[in-house]
């Protein structure tokens, strides 16, 4: 286990989609981190804080673990017990909103069509107007197809951020 600036990191991730997208940009060595800087070297889907700190922060590390929140909510609370806050240095949200299959309108490049249209939620514009994926919100299918399209990847990610300044995401951790 590799610690940089004295700390691990821990990636919480919402669902499938942002586990199979961490995952795809930790195999390609893509983010600021790799996998060795990874709390047991793998995205955490434990979304409680009280459960998160009981299942993971019960072991000494020597160093300090940054959580980073893979998730479409602004309001999601994540609230650790007070006797674990000291083995976090920082929590920092990376926002995916309105959901993180926004990426995949992008790649598509119907971003104007998609916020235009009567579509409330990116995955059902995804599972209406595409059959790249089979099942959208699938962690296999969504590792296989951004693994495959993994430039690709890249660009929506920071076009995403180009749309969202004034918020953390996930392009703010590439490398």
């Amino acid at each position: 286990m590799i610690i940089v600036n004295n700390e691990l990191v821990a990636f919480i991730a919402e669902g499938n989609t942002e586990q199979a997208i961490i995952d795809v940009l930790l195999d390609h060595d893509a983010l600021i981190y790799t996998r060795e800087n990874v709390l047991q070297e793998e995205v955490i889907r434990c979304r409680i804080g009280k459960k998160f700190a009981k299942q993971y922060l019960n072991k000494s590390f020597g160093s300090k673990i940054h959580v980073y929140r893979i998730l479409d909510s602004r309001v999601e609370n994540f609230i650790v017990p007070k006797a674990y806050q000291p083995k976090i240095s920082e929590i920092t949200n990376l926002t995916t909103r309105p959901e993180i299959e926004m990426l995949f309108i992008l790649l598509h490049n119907d971003y104007k069509k998609y916020t235009n249209g009567r579509y409330k939620k990116p995955s059902i514009f995804v599972k209406e107007n595409y059959s790249d994926l089979k099942k959208v919100k699938s962690y296999e299918d969504n590792f296989q197809f951004w693994n495959s399209h993994y430039d690709d990847l890249i660009r929506v990610l920071k076009q995403y951020k180009s749309y969202h300044q004034n918020e953390a995401t996930i392009a703010d951790i590439l490398r």
